[in-house]
């Protein structure tokens, strides 16, 4: 797996052109580098074989979508504001794997609110909390160096340490919001205490198992799958998952602590308190 910097005058390539909007204002355009390069997307979609998407910068207008309370209500405030900023209408945001949504969200974030984005740190080593300020232009990110096991399929292999040959698949956003779905509908329907997040996104993974394609033998086979297939299958598409990397180096005042954290998500990542 390589990794990319997403610096805004760097790896994500920045075009001079514009877009004349029928307002008659001219609204600048960027070009944003896909982690996927385009490979977890069939023959057929506008995503096919694509490195990156053009999207317009964010406008006053943008910001009614990211305050609706209608839409924030049915968390679809983020997915609406990124489809209208997508110059290619033929590309559908819920065919996007989480992965280049992610890139193209925290671009938009980047170009229209700036890179900065302060949050309130818990310390690793001495639990002690601080403002800190991350520089979200300077995340890395995972692109993908696997390739499908035919071009143009959303299908790649996995051999595991018993021989089982796996093909799988990244989901897209739409599939995800169904796995989540289902991961609901289960709980509320058993009322088991269990979360049935390993099997669930496998089954929803799974396209095959030693060639049989048949969804009933594979949820089947899911269901008493050895740990060690399921673990080794999990890591090694984690391991080539293409996505920004959301770590960066943290140093704690308190305790002198320095080293690399995950960096959290929080309400302020689209809506900066200092706007």
């Amino acid at each position: 797996m390589e990794q990319d910097s997403i610096d805004v005058d760097k790896a994500v390539d920045i075009s001079s052109k514009s877009s004349q909007e029928k307002s008659g204002f001219s609204i600048p355009t960027d070009y944003v580098t896909l982690p996927s390069m385009g490979k977890a997307y069939p023959q057929g979609s506008a995503l096919y074989n694509k490195t990156e998407v053009q999207v317009r910068h964010l406008t006053a207008a943008d910001e009614d979508i990211m305050t609706s309370r209608s839409l924030l209500r049915t968390g679809r405030a983020l997915d609406v504001m990124v489809q209208n900023c997508i110059i290619d209408k033929n590309i559908k945001v819920e065919e996007l794997i989480p992965g280049d949504k992610n890139a193209l969200i925290t671009y938009l974030r980047v170009s229209g609110y700036g890179p900065d984005y302060e949050v309130d740190m818990t310390c690793p080593s001495c639990s002690e909390n601080f403002d800190h300020t991350f520089d979200l232009s300077k995340l890395s990110m995972n692109t993908l160096t696997i390739s499908p096991i035919e071009e143009g399929q959303n299908a790649f292999e996995y051999e595991a340490p018993t021989k089982t040959k796996i093909v799988f698949k990244y989901l897209n956003s739409s599939e995800e919001k169904e796995i989540n779905e289902v991961q609901e509908k289960i709980k509320k329907t058993t009322k088991s205490q269990v979360d049935k997040n390993v099997t669930t996104r496998l089954k929803g993974c799974i396209l095959s198992i030693n060639g049989e394609t048949d969804p009933a033998f594979i949820n089947k086979y899911v269901d008493t799958m050895p740990v060690i297939e399921s673990r080794g299958l999990r890591k090694y598409m984690e391991q080539n998952n293409p996505d920004l990397i959301m770590k960066q180096d943290y140093s704690c005042a308190s305790c002198g602590f320095e080293g690399e954290v995950d960096i959290p998500i929080t309400v302020s990542f689209f809506w900066p308190e200092s706007w």
